[in-house]
């Protein structure tokens, strides 16, 4: 695998800012029947390409405009003020971290050049196949499996949850490719969607964060060359799985922030001139200081997966943690607050809501292990207690 290219940070923040917002008025707000599509318009996903914001966090060598995962966050935390649909930002920047993080940083540079200008134009979308039914992503539980044949890897097994697959043009496979030590070891291998033996399944009906696309894959003896091996072979579980999560755990706050300062600017409308008395007028004020509160927590874990990923991947897990908690707690108190006054939401702030509200009880399982984890590291050793 070559070496990645280096990637310098966009200078101006708040140009790349406006110009996002700028996209996001013109051409995502107006259409207000978003939420009614369960997959993303293909003019709208067109149009972002076509604006140039694929571009964004992919080396210029490669049609990309540069920029790091902080070009992202300001990105996607500009995109999600300004429109509030997460089920567009997230897809769009699900795109960014899976060409950036993928392609470019543990492709060959063949498979870069393959790729990587298609996903900077806009004319490519990939889709990180981990999470499989009934088993989620944990490895323990994971069956797929990608058996070699000669100078060829075939694959068997089924996948869930695919944000990106049903508009996906290949998608990047994590399947068994051996066993050491009783351990499973896992490869990522790059199949392109029309690969015989590939079908698109309905996978699990997800009814909130519209017009995001899911799906399942199901893999029936898929054929990809040894050459479509993505990264060092039997360490993908480490190398792309688990800084995958990482990285969208904690950028994902950025179009949370940005989506719960839409959400408020919207609800400050909807209350109006209803009189509040001081406490829920601070309360209010409170609330109104958390999407800068979080998007400073988003900025500062896309720099520390910038500086050195693997050393900060620990502070940035526990800041993505504790952003994620205090934005559910956040949501909580503004649905408190619409209580209190009564009222009824307008139907786009309702599913804004909805959204944010849902959207935070993703993957909850996992993150209540994490929290678990990161207790039992803080409480004394019940054996050594004993003794």
């Amino acid at each position: 695998m070559s070496p990645a290219p280096a990637i310098q940070p966009v200078p101006d923040s708040a140009s790349l800012a406006a110009r996002v917002e700028e996209f996001a008025l013109r051409e995502i707000v107006p259409r207000g029947d978003l939420r009614a599509h369960t997959v993303i318009p293909a003019d709208l996903w067109q149009a972002i390409g076509d604006a140039g914001l694929a571009r964004i966090g992919l080396p210029e060598e490669y049609g990309g405009d540069g920029g790091d995962l902080r070009s992202l966050a300001v990105a996607a935390e500009a995109m999600a003020a300004a429109c509030g649909i997460r089920g567009v930002v997230n897809p769009w920047l699900g795109r960014q971290l899976n060409a950036r993080q993928q392609i470019l940083l543990h492709g060959t540079e063949e498979q870069r050049q393959r790729y990587l200008p298609g996903l900077a134009a806009g004319t490519l979308t990939p889709c990180l196949a981990i999470s499989e039914p009934k088993a989620g992503a944990h490895p323990k539980y994971l069956s797929s499996t990608a058996t070699r044949d000669s100078d060829d890897f075939v694959l068997n097994g089924e996948k869930a949850y695919l944000s990106n697959g049903p508009i996906a043009d290949f998608f990047m496979v994590l399947a068994i490719t051996g066993i050491e030590n009783g351990r499973k070891r896992f490869s990522a291998l790059i199949v392109p969607r029309d690969t015989p033996g590939l079908e698109l399944t309905d996978g699990v009906k997800i009814d909130f964060m519209r017009p995001a696309p899911h799906c399942g894959l199901r893999l029936t003896d898929v054929r990809v060359s040894a050459a479509n091996l993505l990264g060092q072979e039997g360490c993908a579980f480490e190398t792309i799985s688990l800084p995958m999560r990482r990285t969208e755990d904690a950028l994902f706050v950025a179009s949370i922030a940005g989506a719960m300062r839409h959400q408020l600017a919207a609800l400050g409308q909807a209350i109006g001139n209803t009189a509040m008395d001081d406490d829920q007028l601070a309360e209010f004020g409170r609330l109104a200081a958390v999407p800068d509160g979080l998007f400073a927590i988003a900025y500062r874990a896309a720099e520390l997966l910038d500086l050195d990923a693997d050393t900060n991947a620990d502070a940035v897990s526990a800041m993505a943690a504790a952003a994620r908690d205090w934005a559910g707690r956040s949501q909580e108190r503004v649905r408190a607050l619409i209580d209190a006054h009564g009222l009824v939401l307008p139907p786009m702030l309702a599913d804004e809501t909805r959204d944010l509200e849902k959207g935070l009880g993703i993957a909850r399982s996992a993150h209540e292990i994490r929290a678990r984890q990161r207790a039992r590291a803080l409480l004394p050793d019940t054996e050594e207690e004993k003794a």
